[in-house]
């Protein structure tokens, strides 16, 4: 009857996603035999208040560099992916001081087993910064579980936000509410969605109407984590919402690019 209708659905639904995720990491897999490392991404930690272990992270470029990027990887992830992508080579190789984050709880435990708490990850770039002793503008990049630590961020400082890239990221809207800033409102967002994510989702208006100098573009035939299917072509939209490349990609649709990072 009806519950077996139901039962077949639901189990269909979830051999679908079960195929989705092996995809997925199948992906990864292959960015992972395939990354030549060139001795740019180097390895650290770092004491942060209230943590239980220290805060490990990858990192790349100057530390005389002017500009920041900060990389937050989404739940199934770690920072090294952000490595595998290319991305931290890329934005080195650009000029820019890239630091991709180890989330507490997540990836391999780099950064420890214990998961933090909301409050934990609403104020922790905060703190990551001033350990950093950091000043200047950042760039923040999410991805999806990411941007339980990015977004929070962006609304709550976005005085020191140069942009925020967000990929299929999740908005913290207790951050969103409690937020009384009115230049959100002049934080240059992109916001990047794979073709078969959910681009035309509640949840990407809501992306769009947190951020209204924003731009949303969509990676053709990409899956949730979208950068793993075109790595060359979102890190070109990154250096080039960054302002930091000539050149945006062809094959992303959403393009030609209107909103840019703002470093002063």
């Amino acid at each position: 009857g009806e519950s077996v209708k139901e039962e077949r659905m639901l189990m269909e639904m979830l051999l679908v996603s079960l195929a989705a995720g092996r995809a997925v990491m199948d992906l990864e897999g292959a960015l992972k035999a395939t990354y030549k490392d060139h001795g740019i991404v180097s390895s650290k930690s770092i004491t942060i208040p209230g943590l239980a272990a220290p805060l490990h992270y990858l990192t790349a470029g100057s530390s005389s560099a002017r500009h920041l990027v900060v990389l937050f990887h989404g739940a199934a992830f770690s920072a090294r992916t952000w490595q595998v992508v290319g991305t931290l080579d890329a934005l080195a190789n650009a000029g820019l001081l890239a630091i991709a984050v180890d989330i507490p709880g997540y990836g391999n435990g780099s950064s420890g087993k214990q998961k933090q708490s909301t409050p934990g990850r609403q104020q922790l770039l905060q703190q990551l910064l001033r350990q950093l002793n950091w000043r200047d503008k950042v760039l923040v990049i999410s991805a999806s579980m990411g941007g339980s630590y990015g977004s929070p961020f962006v609304l709550q400082h976005p005085e020191q936000v140069s942009g925020y890239v967000s990929v299929a990221a999740v908005l913290d809207e207790s951050a969103q509410k409690a937020s009384k800033q009115p230049s959100v409102s002049e934080v240059p967002a992109l916001l990047v969605w794979g073709e078969f994510d959910s681009p035309e989702s509640s949840k990407a208006r809501s992306q769009q109407d947190a951020f209204p100098l924003s731009q949303k573009v969509v990676m053709p035939k990409a899956p949730h984590p979208c950068y793993l299917k075109d790595p060359d072509a979102f890190n070109r939209l990154v250096l080039y919402f960054a302002g930091v490349a000539k050149d945006q990609p062809a094959s992303i649709q959403g393009l030609p690019m209107k909103v840019f990072a703002k470093w002063n």
